[in-house]
């Protein structure tokens, strides 16, 4: 595992035992871990709670050469960077895993870092699966794993692993493979279209369409790269017509803009749908800082009660 990321590091011109700040969870307050993170050169970050902007600075004066971590936490950390005008000197890049990012977000904390934003795509049983290569493709890199996209649906055989068979094991993300004449990195086969994890991502629109989630990353990704703004957000489907919208931050144009911008994207998206109207509203509660992954779509209701629920969109 760690000759993978240090082959995929070194693509970069990082170099695993360089000064890494993991933007994380709390760090394990174990013997086993501090000695870990020792032998790593590693420290860990948590800018998430009321202390956040002096999590930063201290992130900052470290002086790390990369930044690793949660997408959702590097944004958190981007936001108060630019904020207040903090600097990262000597910093080569800022590499994101285990959440989706959109490209304006990726923008934002390049330019709040000053550094390249580099894409990872991995799990907690094979670590690394595949990596962002210097022309922006997100390749297969690990050459002891078998990756399959069936009905879109990620399957992985671990050809070395002898303690414990993982024969097309099926992770749960949605994604595409598709050929690409890049070799910079690992084989030409790259990831195509990440959308994330299968359960819980297929909203609803009425009583006969249903659609993947990800039109909201694509969504909100458009309205940020056109308005120059970004923030997090969490999208909740209360009921087959209505929407919840929970934001980090509210938007420099305000939430009416929002919405009203929301509702003609969708106008344009799903067309007329026989008069019926899609329906957005803000939450006055602030999105909630977690320590789990940042999703971006929850369904707060059962389409099982539901009868019609099956046309994809």
């Amino acid at each position: 595992m760690l000759a993978v990321r240090s082959y995929c590091y070194r693509h970069h011109g990082i170099r695993l035992g360089q000064r890494e700040a993991r933007v994380w969870g709390r760090a394990e307050d174990t013997t086993a871990a501090r000695v870990r993170d020792f032998l790593l050169n590693r420290k860990i970050f948590y800018p998430a709670e009321s202390d956040v902007e002096n999590t930063v600075l201290k992130l900052a004066n470290w002086r790390p050469e990369y930044i690793y971590g949660y997408t959702s936490l590097i944004l958190e950390a981007a936001q108060v960077a630019k904020s207040k005008k903090i600097r990262f000197d000597g910093l080569k890049a800022v590499v994101c895993t285990a959440e989706a990012i959109l490209p304006a977000q990726k923008r934002y904390i390049s330019e709040a870092f000053r550094a390249p934003v580099l894409e990872e795509y991995g799990s907690t049983e094979f670590d690394v699966i595949a990596f962002e290569c210097r022309n922006g493709h997100l390749h297969l890199v690990n050459p002891w794993l078998w990756v399959e996209a069936e009905n879109e649906t990620v399957l992985i055989t671990d050809v070395a692993r002898e303690s414990q068979n993982l024969v097309r094991y099926q992770l749960g993300d949605v994604l595409e493979i598709g050929d690409s004449r890049c070799d910079r990195l690992g084989n030409n086969k790259v990831v195509h279209d990440l959308k994330g994890r299968t359960s819980n991502q297929f909203a609803y629109f009425g009583l006969k369409y249903k659609f993947h989630a990800v039109v909201f990353g694509r969504m909100f990704d458009r309205y940020m790269a056109e308005f120059e703004d970004c923030f997090k957000f969490h999208v909740t489907q209360i009921d087959p017509y209505s929407f919840v919208i929970f934001l980090s931050v509210m938007p420099k144009k305000g939430g009416l803009h929002l919405t009203s911008w929301i509702e003609s994207y969708c106008l344009d998206y799903f067309g007329d749908m026989n008069g019926e109207k899609v329906k957005i509203s803000l939450s006055s509660e602030a999105l909630k800082r977690s320590r789990d992954k940042h999703t971006y779509f929850s369904l707060d209701f059962d389409p099982v009660n539901y009868s019609g629920l099956c046309n994809e969109v």
